[in-house]
């Protein structure tokens, strides 16, 4: 007697489907990129490099790097930028080969005297983050003050940086500071930072929600999994028992046989 498997095996396939929804042989792990030193923005003549991170690939020169949507010719895990331009700004993505492409990130190029940093610009709750106050060629600033919201926030007679531990929302706000270049006072850009209680959408993979359906997929299978196979014992249990019915009646029949035709 036949058993019916399409229907696990069809939820099976349901199931890698959802792990696997770019291809069975694709990394979906997600680059990440990252900047060394952190600071953003930066100013012109600043060195940073990029580095494509998660690289999984054993294979030498793999990654692919784009600028604007334009890709670079670089393959290397990392994107050395030395005495950065403005022509510099703009989004940049990285790919390793066999995974999906990093989500972007900013990179902004100011030509100003004096520039307001954070080493990063989104904040989770309960984090930390620095700001600095950053000079062009990375000139001697004195009497430093920092704002945030248009008020008074610190004031250094020499420039050092502010750490802002265990993060909350008030912390958010628009951040600026000035500073004496010589004997004249700079103003720096204005830089918002945004705290946040969780992770915003963007930031989260794009197949998060697998963490709800596959559960409830498990469950499902090992249903119709164990359904199935009762199901088959129970048919094997009364094939079992009807053969060994037959076998008995065969035994216990008292009629003769009849005798084999003689030539």
């Amino acid at each position: 007697m036949s058993v019916f498997l399409g229907g696990p095996a069809l939820l099976w396939t349901a199931l890698l489907l959802l792990l696997y929804p770019d291809g069975m042989s694709a990394d979906t792990r997600e680059p990440t990129v990252s900047l060394n030193p952190p600071w953003t923005p930066i100013l012109k003549e600043d060195n940073v490099t990029l580095t494509c991170k998660e690289n999984n690939s054993l294979e030498l020169n793999s990654t692919v790097w784009y600028h604007n949507k334009t890709k670079l010719g670089v393959t290397t895990l990392t994107l050395d930028i030395v005495k950065a331009q403005t022509k510099n700004s703009g989004e940049y993505r990285c790919r390793n080969k066999g995974s999906i492409l990093s989500k972007p990130v900013s990179l902004k190029v100011f030509s100003e005297w004096l520039l307001i940093q954070a080493s990063t610009e989104m904040v989770l709750e309960g984090e930390s983050f620095l700001i600095r106050c950053h000079s062009w060629r990375n000139l001697n600033v004195k009497r430093v003050t920092y704002y945030r919201n248009g008020k008074f926030l610190r004031f250094w007679y020499d420039n050092y940086n502010i750490t802002i531990n265990n993060a909350t929302e008030t912390d958010s706000g628009t951040y600026y500071c000035t500073g004496w270049i010589s004997k004249q006072n700079h103003t720096s850009n204005f830089l918002n930072i945004v705290v946040r209680k969780d992770s915003p959408p963007e930031h989260q993979s794009k197949y998060h929600w697998l963490q709800f359906v596959i559960p409830s997929l498990v469950v499902l299978l090992f249903a119709v999994d164990t359904g199935l196979f009762i199901s088959t014992q129970q048919q094997l249990t009364l094939l079992l028992k009807i053969k060994t019915t037959r076998r008995s009646r065969n035994l216990m029949d008292p009629r003769p046989k009849p005798d084999a035709k003689k030539n």
